[in-house]
Parts: structure tokens; sequence; C-alpha cells
């Protein structure tokens, strides 16, 4: 009988020690420490010990020990413990309190409140109050309330769609994440806030930087709903997030890269077959035009930009190689206004500016051409400022384009000094010096239907391109650019539709070669 009475004993001793030697170390901010000896205090208990004294002390290393994980930030961890703690002594106030500031930093604001509300009444008539305790519960009770507001208003504010409220709304989701720093569904609200205002590379290293913490901290029994899948939901949702970053950044590789991992995990997204046939296209075309066959690359490229939803630098990519297919095959007038389009949706796309000057060049609209090999060379400067920390070899492969661009620059201001030098009225026509009067009016019926500024656009009119803000921007500058080609054709066509003006431009055409010539 005393070697039986003597193993609580031993075991209570034992785990008081190593709860001690936890203090101390905690006490020191040596954690990792702290939670090793308080793990070694839980285990000295057998799961089926009877002792109230060795259940107190077990009770008192759970409870220590969830002090020391929510130090390190492994809330949920801390959680378990505190969950251990009460079912050994429900009375015991402080693991309570640890408790309730667990789900408060989880953002887990119903249970929070509960743990909290719970404390006011146990300190309530009868009982001795702990004043401390009841104060810190009343704050933790209040700040509960608040992070609930917070995210009532974060999400009737995300779901106007515009810039404007998502900035209120991560104003919001900043003093909620001040008070509930572990709060993944905060963290998520964030990201959203961000991809609405654009921010696409804010939303990928916000992401990336949280998963790690968000997955320590992820719910079990969230975690268990998701279809037998390994993927938590934590690191699900920054998936779907970062791969729409990267699809709006125009890096619909990395995007599909993302998909593929979901669609692996069993998310089948109907995301991942667009953009797959979103990149065939762009490959189809690129083929294409690399064989010469630039209809085909004309076709390909208009079906790699058909979507319902726009990635814009995609898009501007698509256009500007559209573009190339079309000035390949004569069609000036169209590669001039792809070119425009493209630039309106991406206006930091160096070949899209570089394209439309080397085309206004060949109809001779050196003024125009001269201004956007200006524009090309002012941001391949920018660019190279920007990447001046980075390889060497774009910061060089950028100076040689711009030292070409110079100097293509100076032969078209030598141009544009001689004056009255005409536009190629054939070229901007798409005809044949040649052309009978009937081949200049269908050319130019065709060329004014095709380019009238009411239908410029109208494929992004109706594409998820961005909030209104930002479309108008961009349809603005289509308009713009649109109503310049517009008169141009108009202007050709006033030119070559009257048998008198075309004489007259022939012979003046006729005399410039021919001193050009000499």
């Amino acid at each position: 009988m005393s070697g039986v009475d003597k193993e609580p004993e031993k075991t209570l001793r034992s785990c008081e020690e190593w709860r001690l030697k936890g203090n101390q170390a905690y006490e020191k901010g040596n954690l990792r420490e702290a939670k090793y000896c308080y793990t070694e205090g839980v285990n000295c208990v057998s799961p089926n010990e009877k002792s109230m004294a060795c259940l107190e002390a077990l009770m008192l290393c759970y409870s220590n020990r969830a002090a020391t994980r929510m130090s390190l930030g492994r809330m949920r961890e801390a959680l378990v413990d505190c969950m251990a703690a009460i079912a050994i002594d429900p009375e015991y106030l402080k693991v309570q309190f640890r408790a309730a500031k667990c789900y408060l930093e989880l953002g887990e604001v119903e249970d929070a409140t509960k743990y909290f509300m719970k404390l006011k009444l146990q300190s309530g008539p009868g009982m001795t109050p702990d004043r401390k305790l009841v104060k810190e519960a009343s704050d933790g009770l209040q700040k509960a309330v608040q992070v609930a507001d917070y995210m009532d208003q974060t999400t009737e504010l995300l779901q106007q769609k515009t810039s404007l409220d998502a900035e209120k709304a991560l104003e919001l989701i900043s003093q909620g994440l001040s008070i509930s720093c572990h709060s993944d569904k905060l963290i998520e609200m964030k990201a959203k806030a961000l991809l609405r205002m654009q921010k696409y590379e804010g939303v990928i290293q916000l992401c990336e930087q949280t998963l790690d913490s968000a997955e320590k901290n992820s719910n079990p029994v969230a975690s268990g709903d998701i279809n037998s899948s390994t993927i938590s939901p934590a690191r699900l949702w920054r998936w779907r997030l970062i791969s729409k970053s990267y699809f709006y950044l125009g890096k619909l590789e990395e995007a599909l890269n993302l998909l593929q991992k979901q669609e692996q995990a069993g998310f089948i997204t109907e995301k991942c077959v667009i953009v797959r046939e979103l990149l065939r296209h762009k490959a189809a075309g690129n083929e294409a035009f690399k064989s010469g066959r630039y209809s085909d690359a004309v076709r390909n490229y208009t079906s790699a930009i058909s979507g319902n939803d726009i990635s814009r630098p995609f898009a501007a990519i698509c256009i500007c190689n559209r573009a190339a297919a079309y000035k390949a095959q004569g069609e000036i007038t169209e590669a001039i206004a792809d070119c425009s389009l493209a630039m309106a949706l991406d206006g930091d796309y160096p070949k899209a500016i570089y394209r439309r000057a080397s085309t206004h060049e060949m109809i001779r609209n050196y003024g125009q051409a001269i201004s956007d090999l200006q524009r090309y060379i002012s941001l391949l400067q920018k660019q190279s400022e920007d990447k001046a920390t980075h390889s060497s070899d774009r910061s060089t492969s950028n100076s040689t384009k711009i030292s070409e661009a110079c100097l293509q620059l100076t032969k078209l201001e030598e141009e544009e000094e001689k004056k009255n030098i005409p536009l190629d009225m054939y070229l901007i026509l798409g005809v044949r010096k040649s052309a009978t009067a009937m081949d200049i009016k269908n050319a130019y019926h065709k060329a004014s239907l095709r380019h009238h500024p009411d239908k410029a656009g109208q494929l992004f009119a109706r594409s998820g391109i961005g909030d209104d803000g930002l479309w108008k921007e961009i349809a603005k500058e289509i308009d713009k650019d649109a109503n310049i080609l517009f008169k141009m054709i108009g202007n050709a066509y006033a030119v070559l539709q009257d048998p008198v003006e075309r004489l007259i431009y022939d012979r003046e055409e006729e005399e410039r070669k021919t001193q050009k010539a000499e």
C-alpha cells in the first residue's frame, strides 16, 4: 500500500519540478525551453491519474504552456491547452481569460465574447471579485464587439466592388488586425480589398507572408470540412487570390500553375480551363505569325482577348502582337488602332509604343511618330532606373534600345523639319496607287465603319476590366486615339476620292521621289 501511495507523490514532485523550470525559462524569455519544460510536466501525469494534487499540477502546466504558446504566436495550440486545463478545473479563471484572449486574437469573436462574459459573471455578486481580471475581461469584451463591427462594416464595403470602398474597408481591417492580429478572416478581407484596389503585388506578398502563421493557427474543425483534401482552408483561399492577382498582372503561366494545384487537390475550377485556352490561343498566334500565316495569327490573338474577364497586360501583349500581324498584311490603320488599344490597356508597355511609332513612320506621320518615340525612350529610361539594382543584362539591353531609338528619333526629326510632306494616303486606306475610285470608296467605307470612335473599345466595355473609374480612364484614352485615326482616314479619302486632288497628290508624290533619288 505504501508503494501505491508514494506513486502520486512522485508524479506530483516531478510535474512540479518541470513546471518551476518552465516558469524560470519563461521569465528569462526562453520560450521554447519553457514550452519543453511544461510539456515534460504534462507528460509526467498519466491520463488515468486520479490524484487531485497531480491533476492540479497538470492543469497549471497546461495553462502555463498555453501562455507560452500564445507568446510564440501559436494561438490554436494555446487554445487546445486552455481547453485541457479548463476540463480539469473549470473554476480556474486565469486559463479562461487566456482562452478568451486566444479566441480574440484569432478573430473568433463569438467564442471570445462568450468567455469574456463568463468571466464577468463569475466575478459577480456573492464572489470575491478579481478587479484586475474583471477590468481586463471588460476591455476584452469591448474589443471583441469592435472587431465584430469592423468585420460587418468591411463585408458591406467589399460588396460595393469599388476601389474607394475597398480603401475604406482597408482602414477598418487595419484597426481589426491591431486587436485580432491572427485573424485569418481579417487577413482574407485585407487581401480582397487589395485585389479590388488592383494592388496585385500586395495581394501576393500578403498571402505568402501570412500563410505559415495561418496554417499554424488554422481551425482543425474547419480543415476537416475540406473534401478529404490535405490542403488547408488558409492555403486554398490564398492560392485563389494569388492566382487571380497573377492573372490580372498578365502572368498567366504563374496563375495556371496555382490553378492546376487546386485541380490536383480536388477543386475543379472553370478559371483553369479559361486560362489554358487563352495561353493556347496566344501560342497558336505566335506560331502562325512566325510561319507567315498572318490571318491565322490575327484570328488566334483575337480569340485570346475575347473572354469576359480581361487581364490587361496579357490583352495588351496579344493586341500588340495582332498589330504586328496586321502591319505585316499591310493593314496599317488596323495596326495603329491595335497599338493604341494596347497602350490604353497598359501605358507602360514599351513594345506597343515603339510599334505605333514605327507604323506612323510608315505613313509619314512623323509628328506622331516622334511623340511616340520620345515616350518610348522616356519609359525605357525610367525602367532602367527602377531596375538599377537588378541584373545588368536587362540594363544593358535597355541602354542599347535607348541608343537605337535616339538615332531613329534624330532621323525622324530631320524628316519633320522638311515640312509639307504629306501622309501616305494610299497606305492609310490600304489600297494600291492603281486603285479605282470604287476601290477607294469601298476601302474608305470599310475603314470608317471599323474605326468609328463609337465602336472603339467595345470589346472591353463588356468585359470585367476593373472598377468604373479605371474603365473611364481607359475608354477616354481609346476614344481620343480613335478620333485621331478616324480623322486621318477621312482626310485620306477626301484627297483620293476627288480626281483633281488625287492628281495633284500623285504629282507631288512623284516629284518628292525624284528629288529624293537625286
